[in-house]
């Protein structure tokens, strides 16, 4: 595929999952794991620094740096057409090198941002930084994970840094460690703007698509599947070794 087919398809795909006809979005690792999901036909796919973090050794994902997920997303979109959701770590606390590591992953087709919400950004800090990367980069998405404790303080802390964010133009909110059904629901119906779902190893058994798309979700993310798989291919491959 030329590159100009390559970077049409990418952005065909950008604009589905932001009109919402993408519900089902994998993770991926590497360019084969990227390639493997595109032949299963899917147009998105996102790239969380957990599962850099493993292809790089690391033993937590706090260890990987912007740069790192840069050259993770560039070796992927040099192989496929797949819209990446990009995680990128908020290491620093300069605006100006934020918009840098942005334009590096604009540069490469990536359309979508994932922050997290953990370095603690003040309101008017994150709506400066915000306000920025919309002025210098008005096509990107941008995507705040919140983290959510089993608590109900606790979620309606989260719920409140989720509307902050919405307010400061982030535009899709991802909810991590939501423990039951009902926690999916209520973050729903009080939180002000679309929110991406986490679906993973532990709230598959008793979490389905359907009801993530009855309770109006956005998309869902599909954590830790390849990179499961690719670990216990290798413990297998070496058990009799």
């Amino acid at each position: 595929m030329q590159w100009n087919q390559t970077e049409h398809k990418r952005h065909q795909s950008y604009q589905d999952f932001s009109n919402g006809e993408l519900t089902m979005i994998p993770a991926v690792h590497d360019p084969l794991s990227a390639q493997t999901v595109e032949q299963k036909g899917f147009q998105m796919a996102v790239l969380p620094t957990e599962d850099v973090a493993k292809i790089c050794g690391y033993a937590t994902s706090y260890a990987v740096n912007a740069t790192e997920m840069i050259t993770a997303a560039r070796a992927i979109t040099q192989v496929t057409s797949l819209g990446l959701i990009v995680q990128l770590p908020m290491d620093v606390r300069s605006c100006q090198q934020i918009i840098r590591q942005v334009y590096e992953l604009r540069q490469i087709g990536v359309q979508v941002i994932q922050f997290d919400d953990e370095k603690g950004f003040s309101a008017g800090e994150l709506k400066q930084v915000i306000t920025q990367l919309k002025h210098y980069f008005p096509d990107i998405s941008i995507v705040m994970t919140i983290q959510a404790d089993a608590s109900i303080t606790g979620i309606e802390e989260a719920i409140k840094k989720a509307n902050e964010s919405l307010r400061s133009g982030v535009d899709f909110i991802y909810f991590e460690g939501l423990t039951t059904e009902g926690e999916y629901l209520y973050v729903s119906q009080f939180t002000n703007g679309p929110l991406l779902a986490d679906m993973n190893e532990k709230n598959k058994q008793w979490l389905s698509m359907n009801q993530l798309q009855e309770m109006g979700y956005h998309a869902t993310i599909i954590h830790g599947g390849c990179i499961r798989l690719m670990k216990k291919m290798y413990e297998e491959a070496f058990e009799d070794s």
